[in-house]
């Protein structure tokens, strides 16, 4: 029997680039009009013709191919999506292998150990891709269980890991967001012919959820996804899970389930909402708001401010009899938090605390909340704190606003300090004297800087002061005006010595612009003199070096170096007698062509 021959098609398409066919489709698209052809397009290949007819369609109304996702046919959709499929087997075929990709070893060591987070990443972008084809392919894939099986298989092959790699006893795999939400909305698109498709979603999702062992769904895309189902089916799934059969754990405020019922509680009833924030708003403050707000509606100051003392005992897990009020202590300091999740929430019910309390004649917790809101919203602020201050201070609430106030003016020098230190010794520091001058300029300009000029004469002969404060020196050193002058002069000591901006940008702009409307610029002299004075002192000892590691040690004397030649020549005179076999600290020395003899300094 002969061979047929190739088609034309057949041999453009083993002949030509992708970019060539292209070029030529386009030539004769243009030459002609397809749509004459449609009937043989369709007699060839009902997909192809349907494709096409879309594509001419889209060229007419050039709008319409930004509305429209995917101008691709069914084998083309199926092609993609087989490719995909390709892609995810390729990365689950490594898991359960000691020496694949996802068994981590730190150290040579310590034993491996299965790397979750990795492959939950791994496999986002190819789901993120799978998302878009779901609609199109799902008729032509025909598994509804097709994810499920693919969850299970996760599941067994992170369970094939070796038992002495431990995997059982660790934490589950926690796949992300766009996995989750493509394992549900498959799910979802099979139940559609269900006569009641949400009760039966919250089943198969609800089974799905609590089956594995080794692996789980993303809880946040859970919840998102059935909140966010059509406003029927959500009634649908709430009717059910009034009922005593759906397995789940309602009263679990860390099951996804339970978060998904109090949404809709809040759509559909009211009063039920409401019972559950009663219930347990000593396991999640957030439950407080809607209940102050209920307080509110009703009038009901005394109450509203009940629950207001519950919400934040319930923020701050205390349990005791004594219960956290606004004039009590800073919160910030109880917290410990900077710009966590849920800051504005607290703020804003600092501020409907200020309000209650004032409707309910308590002027000084009314100033100590609304002090607390500001100092809370933006706290290293320094303008906004202040003029708070000076707006609520009056005689009848200094005595409640006043230790707040110091208290902050504390969490400010304590997040300013670049090191870890005692926060017992931070209630007199620079940062302090700068607050309480800011706070009235023209009485305290001149009070600042005879202090700071005390302070820093005092550190020029005080070897032992300085050692336990030269930190606030080098905050100050950098936070200066013209400070920078020594960058450019002493590099050495300003990359070395000074610490780099570990506080936030609104702090150090607030202790900057502080120190220029108090002129402190001034005493930048003063400063250099302790630096040149006091250096040697904190320079690091090679005894302590690791491993003969003295990278540190060399960069302090080079800084010492450019200050102060004199105490260099000191410094390296006593290393000379402690450490003159150290040759890696002498190799290091010269490496930056430091003089290490004692012939006399140029």
């Amino acid at each position: 029997m002969p061979k047929s021959k190739s088609s034309v098609g057949q041999m453009l398409l083993k002949s030509l680039t992708s970019e060539q066919i292209s070029n030529l489709l386009t030539v004769v698209s243009a030459s002609m009009d397809l749509n004459t052809y449609m009937e043989k397009f369709e007699k060839i290949d009902p997909d192809m013709a349907t494709t096409v007819k879309k594509i001419l369609a889209a060229e007419k109304d050039p709008a319409r191919i930004g509305r429209t996702k995917r101008l691709a046919s069914v084998q083309r959709n199926m092609e993609f999506w087989h490719s995909l499929w390709r892609n995810w087997d390729d990365i689950i075929s490594e898991v359960g292998d000691e020496d694949g990709k996802y068994a981590v070893q730190d150290h040579h060591w310590e034993p491996p150990y299965f790397d979750g987070w990795s492959l939950a990443q791994d496999l986002e972008p190819i789901v993120e891709d799978m998302l878009s084809l779901i609609k199109d392919v799902f008729g032509e894939v025909d598994d509804p269980d097709l994810f499920s099986k693919a969850l299970e298989e996760i599941d067994d092959q992170i369970g094939s890991y070796p038992e002495w790699m431990g995997v059982e006893h660790g934490e589950p795999c926690g796949l992300e967001e766009k996995v989750t939400r493509c394992v549900l909305k498959w799910l979802w698109l099979s139940l559609q012919h269900e006569k009641y498709p949400g009760q039966t979603l919250a089943e198969k999702a609800a089974d799905l959820e609590g089956r594995f062992e080794m692996v789980a769904l993303d809880g946040n895309a859970f919840i998102d996804f059935f909140v966010k189902l059509p406003a029927g089916i959500c009634r649908e799934i709430y009717e059910f899970l009034k009922g005593s059969d759906h397995g789940v754990d309602l009263d679990n405020t860390y099951s996804p389930w339970h978060q998904i019922n109090h949404d809709y509680e809040e759509r559909f009833d009211t009063g039920k909402y409401l019972e559950t924030c009663r219930k347990h708003l000593t396991k999640n403050w957030r439950y407080g708001r809607p209940l102050v707000d209920d307080a509110l509606k009703q009038n009901d100051f005394q109450k509203a401010e009940s629950l207001l003392i519950k919400t934040f005992s319930s923020y701050l897990d205390v349990h005791s009899k004594k219960k956290w009020r606004p004039e009590t202590s800073l919160l910030l300091k109880e917290t410990r938090s900077y710009s966590n999740e849920g800051d504005e929430e607290i703020a804003s019910l600092l501020t409907i605390w200020a309000d209650v309390a004032k409707r309910l004649n308590l002027l000084e917790r009314s100033a100590a909340a609304e002090l607390q809101a500001v100092v809370f919203r933006t706290p290293e602020n320094w303008n906004m704190v202040l003029k708070a201050f000076r707006r609520l201070s009056s005689l009848d609430t200094q005595k409640k606003l006043n230790p707040l106030f110091a208290q902050w003016k504390d969490e400010m020098a304590a997040v300013s300090y670049p090191y870890f230190m005692d926060q017992r010794k931070i209630s007199d520091t620079w940062i302090h004297w700068l607050i309480d001058a800011i706070l009235d300029v023209k009485q305290n300009k001149e009070l600042f800087l005879d202090k700071l000029n005390e302070w820093l004469s005092g550190l020029k002969d005080n070897t032992k002061a300085f050692r336990k404060q030269w930190h606030w020196v080098a905050r100050l050193t950098k936070d200066l005006p013209d400070g920078k002058i020594l960058k450019e002069k002493y590099p050495s000591l300003w990359k070395t010595v000074l610490p780099e901006n570990s506080s936030g940008e609104a702090l150090t702009a607030s202790r900057r612009k502080g120190l220029r409307e108090l002129k402190a610029g001034q005493c930048l002299e003063t400063v250099l003199e302790v630096w040149q004075k006091q250096l040697r002192r904190i320079v690091p000892d090679p005894a302590h070096a690791y491993k003969s590691d003295y990278e540190e040690h060399s960069r302090w004397a080079q800084a010492l170096f450019e200050l102060n030649r004199d105490e260099y020549r000191i410094l390296i005179t006593n290393w000379l007698k402690k450490h003159n076999r150290r040759r890696n600290l002498w190799r290091d020395m010269q490496a930056r062509h430091l003089p290490v003899d004692r012939r006399p300094l140029s």
